[in-house]
């Protein structure tokens, strides 16, 4: 029992997309009537059909059935040969079933599809686009790129320029355009252009592009121009009317403060020297003219000095010939609060006469801290003028190089509770201005020191 079958030829050429059929002889070998059906093998089944799809047929009888191929036209198709088998299956005798070859011979098909991306650009030197390919064919194909503007106002640079795609597959080049001339205002160029895919010496594939060409200087930039001229200005009035002034003035005390920086060591190596600083305002020597009114204490630059706590011995003054050694010496009461103090000791002597002292005594617990000393020679006389604590010369001037001199001092003079500061005055010539009415007698020489500082209690 069974069934034999055979194609009446044994290659069947078809195109992708087409058709193509062939006749299959289907002979009965059993003993009874038997039905036959089909089965494709190695194919797919919606490639083949036949008709018609069911046959009957009486013992050692034959029919002959029509068996129709077509192969999609689609990348998944192969192109040459396919050999699949048709299967004769038999409804009595299944184990009797017969199949039978048949080769295909798969013609060839192009078919490519190209995009750009994006369609338009926008730029003002460059706009770049990618150009995809897609092979929908069953074919490897090598498809050449190459730009095209009519007018001739673009430039193209394509990477790659060719490719190589496989069937089912796709490519992707970048296509950068730049304009051949520039402009700098005015409104936006769209300039059309095409990109050509050509495979061999089939036609081309035209793709079409636009590339918006932008001016050089934007529309904003105008705005954004007068925009920052006004914040200029603003930053400008704002530096003349509240920045600059502040600048200066902090230049300038940073500037005084490096003077003084820078004056200080100066100062302080002169007074070490035993060099005497000038007294300013009215001058040293005698005043010129006779005045009934004291001249005014002018202010002079502040001399640094270091001070020391005990001065060694000053200079001794002798006394010129016919002047006594006696000295009349008078004091103040003691200085007992703490806190800050000034007081003045002012001396009145004779000329060629007797030294005449005036002491300001530092009470028991108490210490004086001097920081600032003023001499003052208002008569214009001449003579010494000596600064001692308790007895051991300070400061010894000569009254003809002033009218008044100060000293202020970093660090102070200390003088301990029991210890007196003393003012000695030893006139030589009287000054050339009028005494004042409470002087012990006219041509007197008068002079006066004023002291002032702090005074801080002490303990033990």
């Amino acid at each position: 029992m069974g069934a034999s079958a055979a194609f009446d030829r044994s290659t069947l050429p078809v195109e992708p997309g087409g058709q193509a059929e062939v006749r299959l002889r289907v002979r009965n070998t059993g003993d009874v009537v038997d039905s036959f059906t089909f089965v494709a093998v190695g194919i797919a089944p919606n490639w083949v059909t036949v008709e018609p799809a069911e046959i009957r047929l009486f013992p050692e009888t034959e029919e002959f059935v029509t068996v129709r191929v077509t192969p999609p036209r689609s990348s998944d198709t192969p192109l040459g040969e396919l050999t699949f088998a048709l299967r004769v299956v038999s409804a009595e005798d299944p184990d009797g079933s017969v199949a039978e070859e048949l080769t295909l011979v798969i013609g060839e098909f192009g078919h490519r599809f190209g995009e750009i991306h994006p369609k338009t650009s926008t730029g003002r030197t460059k706009g770049v686009h990618e150009l995809a390919v897609d092979n929908f064919g069953n074919t490897t194909i090598t498809p050449a790129f190459e730009g095209i503007q009519a007018d001739a106002l673009l430039t193209f640079e394509i990477k790659p320029p060719t490719a190589e795609v496989e069937p089912g597959t796709a490519a992707i080049s970048v296509v950068t355009v730049r304009p051949r001339k520039r402009f700098w205002r005015g409104q936006p160029k769209s300039i059309p252009f095409q990109i050509s895919v050509r495979e061999g010496e089939g036609e081309p594939e035209l793709i079409d592009g636009t590339f918006l060409q932008q001016p050089m200087v934007p529309k904003w930039f105008w705005k954004a121009l007068l925009a920052l001229l006004a914040l200029l200005i603003i930053l400008w009035l704002l530096w003349k009317l509240l920045l600059q002034p502040s600048v200066e003035s902090t230049a300038r005390d940073s500037a005084e403060a490096l003077i003084d920086e820078k004056i200080e060591p100066i100062e302080e190596r002169l007074d070490a020297a035993g060099i005497p600083e000038a007294g300013g305002g009215g001058g040293g020597g005698g005043g010129g003219g006779a005045s009934t009114t004291e001249p005014p204490v002018a202010t002079t630059a502040p001399p640094v000095v270091v001070p020391v706590t005990t001065a060694p011995p000053g200079p001794t003054t002798t006394p010129p010939p016919g002047a006594t050694t006696t000295t009349t010496t008078t004091s103040l009461a003691p200085i007992t609060e703490t806190g800050p103090f000034d007081f003045r000791l002012e001396v009145f002597d004779q000329p060629l006469g007797d030294a005449a002292s005036n002491s300001q005594n530092v009470a028991s617990g108490t210490q004086l801290e001097v920081t600032d000393i003023v001499f003052q020679n208002p008569t214009g006389a001449t003579g010494e003028l000596i600064v001692s604590r308790s007895g051991s010369p300070l400061f010894t001037v000569q009254l003809a190089n002033f009218r008044d001199l100060d000293y202020h001092f970093v660090a102070p003079y200390v003088f301990d509770a029991g210890e007196s500061i003393d003012v000695t005055l030893i006139c030589n010539t009287a000054g050339t201005l009028e005494p004042r009415r409470d002087e012990p007698s006219p041509g007197s020489c008068r002079a006066a020191v004023s002291f002032a500082g702090y005074s801080t209690t002490t303990t033990g």
